[in-house]
């Protein structure tokens, strides 16, 4: 393996609708990957995090729906969750 090639990051922006109790609205999700190449095999971790949405609604539960999928998301403090997945 090269150098410097032991641990890649991307980024892809994702388009997604939330939905909560008599809210609706699309949002831009980032998917972020990581591999790291140290271990004997690959290690991957994704993750999603909310970067932007056509409203601001107020603290609560919503789900967030995205590429074909379903998360419940909980918004405190004004800021979204980073989801692990």
């Amino acid at each position: 393996m090269e150098r410097g090639k032991k641990e890649k990051h991307t980024t892809d922006q994702l388009r997604g609708v939330l939905r909560g109790n008599e809210f609706e609205s699309e949002c831009t999700v980032a998917l972020v990957t990581k591999l790291n190449h140290e271990k004997p095999s690959v290690a991957v971790w994704t993750s999603l995090r909310i970067t932007a949405a056509s409203q601001n609604p107020p603290d609560g539960t919503y789900r967030l729906e995205v590429h074909g999928r379903t998360f419940n998301v909980k918004r405190v403090g004004g800021k979204w969750p980073t989801l692990q997945l």
